[in-house]
């Protein structure tokens, strides 16, 4: 056992008005007078750039998403009569300056749109008359070559606009993009906790989850509460908190009926990175997942072990370990996992 190092972080949620609706609502853009500029902006984009998140389905079809909102505010029916032609410039400075930890998407995994072509590091987005706004997409042909527990990103930034355009302050946006099966987010664990080797182990209090995709019907469990991140299960020993040393959770979903079809230790599958909890390298493998000091998980099928409508996890578990309890488990979770939000 083990002591642990408690970590809560909370996001404060910043929403920006809009000055136009989102394309497929919009058929013509409205003058804002016979007189002033015609500003070029990405919708949604700041200075510094502001971040995106788009998150994409772990599988192995194409997948299609808008990564930039160009558009122009004219200021009379003139000016949207005439070409412009917008240069943004792939911006992985921006990216870095976002957050150093974003992994720039390589650019064999997408393509770009053919309405914007890139070449030179730039690219180059044409309005026709009668046009005020234009996306900048890419498709990614295959999400399985990325790795899930890493978030990529774009960076975007308008760099030249001609036809008298004037680069609005809303020039910039980084793109966030990671990979995502259905069950993957961030959930509070709540439920009941005993150890028959200890009676004075206790249930330590709700913990945050947060479901990592490592497959398209997988997740790694990674307690946000235990020594800043990793696969773990907090519990009180007689007033400390502490954790099973070697023992986190990975877990598979049917998608057929959102039902769990499995689960078993993070630190007995050496496919697995090491953790500050343990080393999955010295794991077995298939089919206990044992790790090094003989700790396993299994699936209690008296439980409801299921995602319910609300997106919430109903599910019951036992930790295995026989040399401290040669026959049955050592510890038994009867636990509800409530979606909170994406990840």
């Amino acid at each position: 056992m083990k002591y642990l190092n408690l970590t809560k972080q909370f996001a404060a949620l910043a929403i920006s008005a809009l000055v136009f609706a989102s394309c497929d609502k919009v058929d013509v853009q409205k003058s804002i007078g016979d007189s002033g500029q015609t500003l070029v902006k990405i919708l949604g984009g700041g200075t510094p750039a502001t971040i995106k998140k788009n998150p994409v389905d772990f599988v192995n079809t194409p997948t299609t998403i808008v990564c930039a909102d160009i558009r122009r505010d004219i200021p009379n029916s003139t000016e949207l009569n005439k070409v412009m032609v917008v240069t943004v410039k792939n911006d992985n400075a921006a990216v870095a300056t976002a957050n150093p930890a974003y992994v720039i998407l390589p650019s064999a995994w997408y393509t770009v749109g053919a309405a914007t072509p890139f070449s030179g590091g730039n690219y180059t987005v044409t309005m026709q008359p009668g046009e005020f706004a234009k996306e900048i997409k890419i498709t990614i042909p295959n999400a399985t070559l990325m790795d899930p527990s890493t978030l990529y990103a774009l960076g975007f930034t308008i760099t030249t606009a001609d036809a008298n355009g004037v680069i609005s302050t809303q020039k910039s946006v980084v793109v966030e993009i990671g990979a995502k099966n259905n069950w993957d987010g961030v959930y509070m664990m709540s439920g009941t906790f005993s150890d028959v080797s200890n009676p004075v182990f206790a249930y330590a209090g709700d913990q945050q989850y947060s479901l990592i995709t490592i497959g398209a019907t997988k997740c790694v469990v990674r307690n946000d509460d235990l020594n800043g991140g990793i696969p773990g299960y907090i519990f009180d020993n007689a007033g400390a908190g502490t954790y099973y040393g070697s023992y986190g959770l990975v877990i598979s979903f049917n998608p057929a009926n959102n039902a769990i079809a499995d689960l078993w230790n993070y630190y007995g599958d050496p496919t697995l990175p090491a953790t500050s909890g343990g080393t999955p390298s010295a794991g077995t493998g298939p089919p206990l997942y044992a790790a090094s000091n003989g700790r396993r998980a299994v699936l209690d099928p008296s439980g409801v072990n299921a995602v319910q409508a609300n997106k919430n996890i109903i599910i019951k578990h036992w930790m295995y370990h026989p040399s401290v309890v040669p026959v049955g488990p050592r510890s038994f979770f009867n636990e509800t996992w409530t979606y909170d939000r994406p990840r």
